[in-house]
């Protein structure tokens, strides 16, 4: 990348998996995030306001394959007189790098990174998901309604109703997918010729050729070097991962008769007799875009199945609307000719969307962080740390010891 010097860290994940078959026995605290640092070469002095973004990847992707994107990123703000202090991303455990770290330990089923580099990371921080990854994002300031300023959620993977059979248009092709080539060369001239690929930004293209491969021998395929001496290449995210990650079975898969494993633990809104999977938080975190706090940019590619007319406004009149809301503020952006994969097929459009927001959002966030330091500080520390007159003023008088209504409540 020509405007970042990237830094490598491993950090470690939550000690505690949701399913207990995401993790092989024994590996429940072992798993690791393999994280990616991006400091712009021209800001070795960052100052304070300097915006920190926080990436997260969509399903089956690799990190890497955003950094056209942060490139674009980089020289837009330039031009807007914005600095970019560091941006961050990190493959999620089972997938990319990460997967690879945590190869053994793998079954087949964020906010630690911002505790762990806290210092490197100071306000504001601005959330950029793709997919998948910006469901993520939406949760985590659900979790943290104060850590994220602003969210860039670029075609999320949010759903109004639990999905059913409409995933299976992500996970079908993906389970048949092919998982193995004789060489990388080979393999860069199959995606050549392949519409899905030729969507693509080149610089994205090359990326994916890159990391989103790996040479054998791995675990599921163990072999080495063909005949001819070229190494064989696989997926870096299993196949497997990528599509237990879409949706996951709603059967007893150790079961004979295949029947459903979770038939009584479930509402009926979640399974469907006649389509044995299911991938709930989708639309539970739909149901929750009322108490998102940070302000939210929508970017939806005009094609993209995911994103209906009625799905993109019923998501951006949500966000934000509740009482733990930041207010229905969010903005939404169409991109036309775009699929799924906004970031991965329009990286400039994207770009210019992204940096005209995120302007707007830290304008706003240093006018609104110096308004409350002059108020704030126009008081003394002792004032600070007491109930002052006006409170007192507004709750009303001390109650008198002897009120009935007093000495009940005691």
């Amino acid at each position: 990348m020509s405007h970042f010097n990237i830094i490598n860290h491993t950090s470690r994940c939550q000690h505690t998996r949701h399913w207990r078959r995401a993790v092989e026995p024994g590996f429940e605290s072992s798993l690791k995030l393999a994280v990616k640092q991006y400091v712009p070469k021209s800001n070795d002095e960052p100052r304070a306001g300097d915006v920190t973004f926080v990436g997260a990847i969509a399903n089956g992707f690799p990190k890497e394959m955003y950094e056209p994107l942060w490139d674009d990123l980089y020289e837009r703000m330039a031009k807007a007189g914005k600095r970019i202090r560091g941006i961050w991303i990190a493959d999620v455990a089972h997938q990319g790098g990460s997967g690879v770290l945590n190869e053994k330990g793998l079954g087949n089923d964020l906010a630690d990174d911002s505790k762990l580099h806290q210092d490197e990371m100071p306000a504001p921080l601005i959330g950029i998901g793709s997919s998948v990854g910006a469901v993520h994002l939406a949760h985590l300031s659900l979790l943290h309604p104060s850590l994220l300023h602003s969210l860039v959620l670029i075609d999320p993977t949010i759903q109004i109703s639990n999905p059913r059979k409409d995933f299976a248009a992500f996970a079908l092709p993906s389970t048949y997918r092919r998982e193995l080539w004789p060489s990388r060369k080979a393999a860069a001239e199959s995606f050549a010729k392949s519409k899905y690929y030729q969507a693509w930004n080149p610089r994205v293209l090359d990326l994916w050729i890159k990391h989103g491969l790996r040479e054998l021998p791995t675990e599921i395929y163990p072999g080495g070097k063909s005949g001819n001496g070229e190494t064989p290449v696989t997926l870096t995210t299993t196949k497997a991962q990528e599509v237990l990650t879409y949706i996951r079975p709603a059967y007893n898969t150790y079961s004979p008769n295949d029947k459903l494993s979770f038939e009584g633990m479930l509402p009926d809104d979640v399974l469907d007799p006649t389509y044995p999977f299911y991938r709930p938080e989708a639309a539970q975190i739909f149901r929750q875009l009322p108490d998102v706090k940070p302000h939210a940019l929508y970017i939806f590619g005009s094609k993209s199945p995911l994103s209906p007319p009625e799905g993109r406004k019923a998501k951006t009149e949500a966000t934000g609307s509740g009482v733990l809301g930041g207010g229905k503020r969010a903005k939404e952006l169409l991109v036309e000719g775009a699929g799924h994969l906004v970031a991965f097929e329009k990286v400039e459009a994207v770009g210019e969307a992204v940096v005209r927001f995120v302007k707007e959002e830290l304008d706003t966030w240093e006018k609104e962080k110096e308004e409350f330091e002059r108020r704030y500080m126009s008081r003394e520390r002792i004032e600070r740390a007491q109930i002052d007159e006006a409170w007192k003023e507004r709750i009303g008088p001390a109650p008198s010891k002897e009120r009935k209504d007093v000495k009940e409540k005691l």
